[in-house]
């Protein structure tokens, strides 16, 4: 097989040493984590309600745990609006921002290696 961008970055991932943190993470925590950074990067932070939607990832309960363990990371936060305190957003944490850094980093470089 031809090598190719994807596959160095995959291979450049399993070098990478995880953060104590990271290594807690799943699949699915995976999956919810790239969907609250894409919504923070589109300035549309998603609420606990949205990410519950996400049946793709798995039920209501399974995505209420792996929200859970996001949140105990560290690697998101919920915060309020305003003065409404029913609604919950999800945002990315200095440690979730960081997370995606290196993810950024590793691309880049497996970009820079293959010139």
């Amino acid at each position: 097989m031809k090598k190719n961008y994807y596959i160095n970055f995959l291979n450049l991932l399993k070098a990478f040493e995880p953060t104590a943190d990271e290594a807690l993470l799943d699949h699915t925590c995976k999956l919810m984590l790239e969907e609250i950074a894409i919504g923070v990067s589109n300035d549309k932070l998603l609420t606990v309600s949205d990410i519950m939607a996400f049946k793709h990832l798995g039920s209501p309960a399974t995505l209420h745990r792996k929200l859970d363990i996001l949140l105990n990371t560290k690697l998101v936060e919920s915060t309020f609006k305003g003065t409404n305190r029913r609604t919950k957003y999800i945002n990315l944490t200095a440690t979730g921002q960081a997370y995606f850094e290196r993810l950024s980093s590793a691309i880049q470089l497996v970009h820079a290696n293959q010139q």
